[in-house]
């Protein structure tokens, strides 16, 4: 039996682009187990209708549109369906376990300042290669940990041939370039949830990432919201607690983000879940540890039932254990933007917020985490864009041990 638990996302073929649909149509997880479809289309006039069992429901435009943004249509899913399309697709519907998880993030072209990534070059930008291959694991849900949309500046004109001619800053035409389109494959693949990243805070891509991917209703607001308040997705046995630290800021320890932190962490009820966030808790970072609010605000609260920490914002692969005072962190932040300078062979015994990391690995490759469930545990493979698996890794509890390939 499959249910409805998540997000999902259905694929829609490039021909129906010429029936006004932009985007594929996905299912999104909102607080209180609610369901929305959506979909990006090219006028109010073309949302679609869903077949949800025997019946056709219309989709209801999102409004009012943001400037410089394409319509999103959307509708509520009944608890309990077990079938939905549209247009004559199939939407991916969960299954009632998530065995397999595939975890990406940080995955848009840099264009900022003197800081050009070449964007035509799919192995210096892999998104669409990472999404093809992660397609194919035949993931039961996919974790975006943020960080979306990277391309802040026009393209130098004496660089275009990195870069084109292509969009800039918070509109459709950049959320097409920079995330929707070359992941399309995995996004058609399997549910998913989304993380808010620092490139989606206040100073950046703030209302794409509320007119698109936050569940919460769109009231159109000109005014921000810093800080979203978290909410939780139920996976059968496992949760995801959904934390938004795009506000967050790295060596700067301020009273006000530790207590407004606390306070979110401290609402946490669960035996087993994932936190997933965009700023890891501990982690490295150019062989330095990392301070964060986030790392202050856990040892105020020692919220229990952790199992893991999942996490991008640094461009690197990292999967650190602690011991039994803290569940293990995973930094996913290899996806597609540039990356970070390299971490030290070992990490063994290095000192990260006052505790001792007991295993620790990292990658700077390109690639993405796909976690499958074994017993109690899970096995992780950190896979590259095309072929290969960089790092193995064993999870049981708050335990890990890995090796490099």
């Amino acid at each position: 039996m499959r249910l409805l638990l998540c997000f999902a996302i259905l694929s829609v073929p490039a021909e129906s682009t010429a029936a006004g649909l932009l985007s594929s149509v996905w299912v999104e997880f909102g607080e209180g187990r609610t369901l929305l479809a959506r979909v990006v289309v090219d006028t109010l006039q073309h949302c679609p209708s869903v077949h949800i069992g025997a019946k056709k429901f219309p989709m209801i435009a999102r409004t009012p549109v943001p400037d410089g943004m394409m319509p999103v249509c959307e509708i509520s899913i009944p608890a309990g369906v077990t079938t939905a399309s549209v247009g004559g697709q199939p939407l991916a519907l969960p299954h009632a376990t998530v065995a397999k998880v595939v975890v990406i993030g940080d995955t848009g072209c840099r264009i900022k300042g003197k800081r050009i990534q070449d964007c035509n070059d799919p192995a210096k930008w892999p998104l669409q290669r990472v999404s093809e291959r992660a397609s194919a694991d035949r993931p039961d849900l996919v974790i975006h940990v943020g960080d979306y949309l990277y391309r802040e500046d026009k393209c130098p004109d004496d660089l275009s041939r990195l870069c084109g001619t292509g969009p800039a800053g918070d509109r459709w035409d950049t959320w097409n370039a920079d995330f929707f389109a070359p992941a399309s494959k995995l996004l058609t693949a399997a549910p998913w949830a989304f993380s808010r990243g620092n490139h989606e805070d206040c100073t950046r891509a703030w209302k794409g990432w509320f007119y698109y991917l936050d569940p919460r209703p769109w009231n159109g607001a000109e005014t921000c919201v810093a800080y979203s308040d978290p909410y939780l997705v139920q996976l059968g046995s496992l949760q995801l607690f959904m934390l938004d630290s795009s506000a967050a800021k790295e060596q700067n320890l301020a009273e006000e983000q530790i207590g407004r932190f606390a306070e979110q962490l401290g609402s946490l009820r669960t035996a087993n879940a994932w936190i997933v966030d965009h700023h890891p808790f501990w982690a490295m970072k150019a062989a330095a540890e990392v301070a964060s609010p986030l790392a202050e605000a856990w040892k105020r609260t020692s919220p229990k039932g952790v199992s893991m920490v999942v996490s991008g914002h640094t461009h690197l692969f990292e999967l650190l254990s602690f011991g039994p005072d803290r569940p293990p962190q995973l930094v996913a932040g290899d996806g597609g933007t540039n990356l970070a300078e390299p971490l030290p062979a070992a990490l063994r015994g290095v000192p990260v917020r006052g505790v001792s990391i007991v295993e620790g690995t990292s990658s700077r490759e390109f690639g993405y985490t796909l976690l499958r469930k074994s017993g109690t545990g899970w096995k992780l493979e950190l896979k590259g864009p095309l072929s290969g698996i960089l790092v193995t890794c064993k999870i049981q509890g708050h335990e890990a041990a890995c090796q490099k390939n």
